[in-house]
């Protein structure tokens, strides 16, 4: 009885969160068969020849040769958020500033 109660409650909660954020339903059929979602993301998705360089530079290759990103640089190790999207890149580097940031993986779109 209380296994079916919590799965109503949960129904609920997912039907009410769609209902308030319409732009997360149907995310999983965007990208299907990509867990990543990647699918639907246009323009380069990875760099990683970038792996190893000045964290900088790597911000602006990124951005000109993908227009429709915005590359973030963050510290390795840095906590981020989960969900996908197809705007953001994220650039983990090693170092710290006035010492060069060096890019610690190849970045994504994601």
């Amino acid at each position: 009885m209380n296994r079916v109660i919590l799965a109503g409650s949960v129904l609920a909660c997912a039907t009410a969160f769609t209902a308030l954020f319409p732009a997360t339903a149907g995310a999983a059929e965007a990208g299907a068969g990509d867990p990543s979602g990647a699918v639907q993301c246009q323009g380069e998705q990875s760099w990683p020849e970038l792996t190893g360089a000045d964290a900088h530079t790597a911000e602006r290759v990124i951005e000109r040769e993908n227009p429709r990103v915005n590359a973030v640089l963050l510290p390795e190790g840095s906590y981020v958020t989960m969900d996908f999207r197809c705007d953001r890149v994220r650039v983990f580097y090693l170092g710290e500033d006035p010492a060069p940031l060096i890019v610690s993986r190849a970045p994504q779109v994601g």
